[in-house]
């Protein structure tokens, strides 16, 4: 139940759940004072929450930032030649759709800077644009998703793509931890992933990858001899099994993508990659990322959330702990984070 100091909400939906913190206010400083995670499969539990929240503060709407991650996002980057080309108005929807393959009149999209995330801006100069990032989903997914939380009672204050709000978060937890090694950010969902390569000034390598959770069913019910695919996906996600042993025969093409990723930015750039992330991964698949970071020989990065939540402010009441946040609740973290409050006179996040 939300408390009298309770100012409102921030929810993440992901591919598997609906992550929400209860908080006494929308920037930081504040206190987290509850979290609550529900099945995105079971919509009515979410609803039901924020109807009995409604009725208790005597509003129909709370105020809430939200992250979500469509199946439809994408995320390509782009090295811009010359401002006289941007300039031209079918400039990026001739890059969405030409190069990238995306129907640009169906989405919504952000043309960004790979390097400190501030939106293209034609009258600045081409050194601090060069490199891009198109970011963006289909535009009836995203009603989709607002319509849902308005439904339930929320009023969002902002709709933020959750990969991009933790690509952010990340980059500025490496800018601010002095990390010059790059890091690779996984995210994977039931149909698809996508492999970023970060370090502290920039977004080096974006690539989405045409495999998901879904793709590793098939290979468990052959390893195990069950009998159809929906028996795998029950012990997939069960928490019954250990499946670390097989691992790398269920990630396998996974894997060999990944590989391919990482070995050409280690030859383009001479710089190995030391350490992994993976974001939005249901706890019960916890053992994912550490068979990728065994097969490809790297760390999984080790987030200091004691310190970090500090720095920016953020302390915890009765209900919940810092210890509740991990990988699993990366995204929603990331919308904790008031990036404009980071930015030094340079316009970088420190």
């Amino acid at each position: 139940m939300l408390s009298k100091k309770t100012k409102g909400l921030f929810v993440e939906v992901n591919g598997f759940s609906c992550h929400v913190a209860t908080v006494t206010g929308m920037i930081p400083p504040f206190t987290v004072e509850n979290l609550y995670e529900f099945p995105r499969q079971e919509p009515e539990k979410l609803r039901g929450f924020l109807a009995g929240e409604s009725a208790a503060r005597r509003k129909r709407y709370i105020n809430a930032h939200c992250g979500v991650v469509p199946d439809s996002r994408f995320f390509r980057l782009h090295t811009l030649e010359s401002m006289a080309k941007a300039k031209g108005s079918d400039y990026f929807l001739q890059i969405l759709e030409e190069q990238f393959r995306l129907d640009p009149r169906s989405a919504n999209f952000s043309v960004l800077s790979a390097r400190d995330g501030a939106a293209f801006d034609v009258s600045k100069s081409l050194a601090s644009q060069k490199e891009l990032l198109f970011c963006g989903a289909e535009a009836k997914e995203l009603a989709a998703f607002q319509d849902t939380l308005v439904e339930g009672g929320i009023y969002p204050q902002s709709l933020q793509l959750s990969t991009l709000s933790s690509i952010a978060a990340l980059k500025s937890y490496l800018r601010g931890r002095a990390i010059e090694a790059p890091v690779l950010l996984v995210e994977m969902t039931q149909a698809s992933a996508n492999l970023f390569i970060l370090t502290r000034d920039k977004i080096d390598l974006c690539r989405p990858v045409n495999f998901g959770f879904d793709g590793v069913l098939p290979v468990i019910q052959k390893e195990l001899g069950l009998k159809d695919e929906e028996s795998a996906r029950n012990l997939f996600f069960s928490n019954t099994f250990d499946f670390r042993e097989i691992g790398p025969r269920l990630l396998a093409k996974f894997l060999k993508e990944v590989n391919s990723s990482t070995g050409f930015y280690e030859v383009q750039t001479g710089q190995t990659i030391p350490s992994l992330y993976m974001t939005s991964l249901p706890e019960t698949l916890a053992w994912i990322p550490e068979v990728i970071a065994n097969e490809l020989e790297i760390q999984l990065l080790d987030i200091d959330w004691q310190g970090w939540s500090t720095e920016l402010g953020i302390s915890f009441g009765e209900g919940c702990s810092v210890a509740d946040f991990g990988p699993s609740r990366f995204g929603l973290f990331s919308l904790f984070i008031n990036f404009e409050q980071l930015k030094d006179g340079s316009g970088e996040e420190i």
